[in-house]
């Protein structure tokens, strides 16, 4: 029997051209445009700021876009290539996602501290307007209680 015999065979070498990783490009790409899309455009509208619909879950499947790349960099490492490249994408997106995440959940929530301005703004100035009947109403109507004044603008 041969020395050669009992040792393994090598890993047999690559048949042609591994593929490109392009979740590795794509991942990073969607969680960047769903970050800097929600600063740059829908901030400017209350109804898209307030509920980020559309770029969360952009973000969050940008993220595990790039989840995917870098899983087929790491373990399907005979089929398709990247494997810095993807660590370096992972790291961003995770990155990037984690910010806007913290963000829009925790952060964009907090109330300002009150100033010395709003401490001192216990009493308001008497005025009287008419209330959704005609009656006119007035601040004065309300001592001893706490008020809240809204203006509804209504549709016009």
């Amino acid at each position: 029997m041969m020395a050669n015999e009992h040792q393994t065979n090598p890993a047999p070498a690559l048949s042609g051209k591994r593929s490109r990783n392009h979740a590795i490009w794509l991942g990073p790409l969607i969680v960047f445009i769903g970050a800097v899309s929600y600063f740059t455009i829908f901030v400017r509208y209350p109804d898209l700021r307030d509920t980020p619909f559309i770029n969360l879950p952009l973000v969050l499947i940008g993220a595990f876009i790039s989840c995917l790349g870098a899983w087929r960099a790491f373990f399907r490492s005979n089929i398709y290539r990247g494997k810095i490249t993807g660590s370096i994408s992972l790291a961003f997106s995770l990155f990037l996602s984690g910010l806007f995440s913290v963000y829009i959940v925790y952060i964009s929530y907090q109330v300002p501290a009150p100033t010395e301005i709003t401490n001192n703004l216990n009493a308001v100035t008497d005025f009287t307007l008419n209330d959704q009947k005609g009656n006119p109403v007035s601040p004065s109507d309300f001592n001893g209680k706490k008020l809240i004044v809204t203006f509804y603008r209504g549709y016009w």
